[in-house]
């Protein structure tokens, strides 16, 4: 059930509900007064806020497990829809026991007000779903943490593309990532980028009362994405589903055709999730945190595909490095082999390693959100008292557990690989840094001894070539020669002799000429110190170690 219009209190009420109009008023006032105490940034959207155009595409879905209200009547008004199903009173005993779901995408202001004031539910809670950081604490009357059971806000990482088939591309810069209305952060544009990461937002609300009753409310961020400039508003790019992936992960469900595979990078939570009740049974207990485990089933197969393709990302980056590594080495050029690694790589790997820490983070949240860091306690799933139903939601509960301290270990190793390839890039690059001072300083040294002998070389070439029969067009007029040039050559020689980078060059500029004598010699030659051969089969050029 769907509703856009966003319409006052007297005109979406009129004179049919004096009551609720004056408490859904008063609970408007209460969320005003919490974004004057700066709960939510100035540049966050929310339901309420007037200083800005924008449309709301709200929908609710409900599912009742149990109650006297289940599959009765089908209401077009959602209003009326809400009213119904928790028309009783939250503060006395039921008549019999009521379990149910509310099932929101994107938020309409007047029907949160009727939710919140039915189910005494906060602003802050809608509020806090509208930014990343906002959370809240629940707890009872006697100041006891509530735990999971009564809240939890969890992320989920989210990747669209940037429309190839738009006619001019947007202007470069920064850009508002929005899903919905929903803010979810900012993101550059400029040449290169082809598509966009973002963080939605999965919240949930349980509301226990008398006689095991219970109601919980989820809240989904909208599936459709734009982006919106900072600095023009009227500039926007609708974004498209994430298409520039290889589909190397695909999910089959056991019991349905092999025609419906699941995609999770491009799943709609909302969608997903309904479909999920619909057509679903579930088994729920007196915690109403129980009536979100498909929603958390679709939050975690999201999040097994994305850790996936991190290790996946981290694995590349190890074997192109390896490879460029291997290419190095069989370079005929020392100076080839021993470059400096540039900085632009090394920062780009450590941002990589920064982004796996804080998604890790989020996991290790998510899992104490969906209560899989609290050990099980009370009877076991052998024990006699528990009912089949009980036994089934504990299996179920220990695999989902075992599922996400999987995901933890995978990111946990791929931090750890990607920080040991950090170390051993620092590593190499003080190598490098290291050889290139030695370098220099054995340049320094040759200049010194090039000095101390040329300088009384060339003293006792100048006696010798001074007036007389020395002089130009005179006999001996080639003795300066005859010292000068001898000298120079010997001692350039010297000094070349010890120095690598000049040997290949010498060694590149006569290999023409020595592949030559070597095919007209013939025969199998031994390896050199640069791994040449003289010549010899591939297979002895692999048992010497060579490519």
């Amino acid at each position: 059930m769907s509703s856009t219009e966003i319409p006052d209190h007297d005109t979406f009420w009129g004179d049919t509900n004096d009551v609720m109009k004056i408490q859904t008023r008063a609970y408007a006032h209460r969320v005003s007064e919490a974004l004057n105490g700066g709960f939510l940034l100035r540049q966050y959207w929310h339901p309420w806020r007037q200083d800005i155009p924008y449309k709301i595409r709200c929908t609710i879905k409900v599912h009742e497990f149990m109650g006297d209200h289940h599959g009765i009547k089908v209401f077009d008004d959602p209003k009326e829809m809400l009213l119904y199903y928790e028309n009783s009173s939250k503060n006395e005993e039921p008549k019999q026991t009521n379990r149910r779901l509310f099932i929101v995408e994107d938020l309409h202001p007047r029907l949160m007000e009727i939710l919140g004031v039915l189910l005494d539910i906060p602003p802050e809670f809608f509020l806090a779903h509208c930014e990343e950081f906002p959370s809240l604490s629940v707890s009872n009357p006697s100041g006891t943490a509530l735990g999971s059971s009564s809240y939890w806000k969890v992320p989920v990482p989210r990747r669209y593309d940037l429309p190839r088939s738009c006619c001019q591309p947007p202007p470069d810069g920064q850009y508002y990532a929005k899903l919905g209305n929903f803010n979810r952060g900012e993101t550059p544009l400029g040449k290169g980028i082809q598509w966009v990461g973002l963080t939605s937002i999965v919240s949930y609300w349980g509301k226990p009362y008398g006689k095991d009753s219970w109601t919980s409310v989820v809240l989904i961020d909208p599936h459709r994405c734009k982006l919106e400039s900072k600095w023009a508003p009227t500039i926007s790019l609708d974004l498209v589903d994430c298409n520039g992936l290889r589909d190397i992960t695909r999910e089959f469900r056991l019991g349905s055709s092999f025609d419906k595979i699941v995609q999770s990078h491009k799943q709609r939570i909302y969608d997903a999730t309904a479909d999920a009740y619909d057509n679903h049974k579930v088994n729920t207990t007196k915690d109403p945190f129980s009536s979100t485990i498909f929603v958390r089933n679709i939050v975690r197969s999201i999040w097994e595909e994305f850790v996936y393709r991190q290790i996946t990302d981290v694995h590349d980056v190890q074997i192109n490095d390896e490879q460029n590594q291997y290419k190095k080495r069989g370079s005929k050029s020392s100076r080839d082999y021993h470059d400096a690694p540039s900085y632009e790589k090394y920062h780009g790997l450590m941002v990589k390693r920064q982004k796996i820490r804080e998604k890790k983070r989020d996991l290790q949240n998510i899992m104490w959100n969906f209560q899989c860091k609290i050990r099980p306690e009370g009877r076991k799933d052998g024990s006699e008292s528990a009912t089949p139903e009980e036994k089934e939601n504990e299996v179920m509960a220990q695999r989902e557990h075992q599922a996400w301290a999987f995901l933890e270990e995978r990111l946990e190793a791929a931090e750890t690989t990607l920080g040991n390839h950090l170390e051993m890039f620092a590593q190499r690059s003080a190598l490098v840094q290291a050889e290139a001072a030695n370098r220099m300083a054995r340049s320094s040294g040759q200049l010194t001894k090039i000095a101390t002998v040329i300088v009384p070389c060339s003293f006792v070439a100048s006696i010798f070539s001074m007036g007389g029969k020395f002089e130009a067009g005179e006999s001996l007029f080639f003795v300066y020669w005859t010292i000068s040039v001898p000298m120079t050559l010997v001692l350039l020689a010297w000094v070349l002799a010890k120095d690598e980078d000049s040997i290949d060059f010498f060694k590149q500029t006569l290999s023409p000429f020595l592949r030559k004598r070597d095919q007209t010699q013939g025969g199998n030659g031994t390896r050199r110190r640069w791994g040449w051969f003289k010549a010899g089969s591939r297979e002895k050029g692999h048992e010497s170690g060579t490519p």
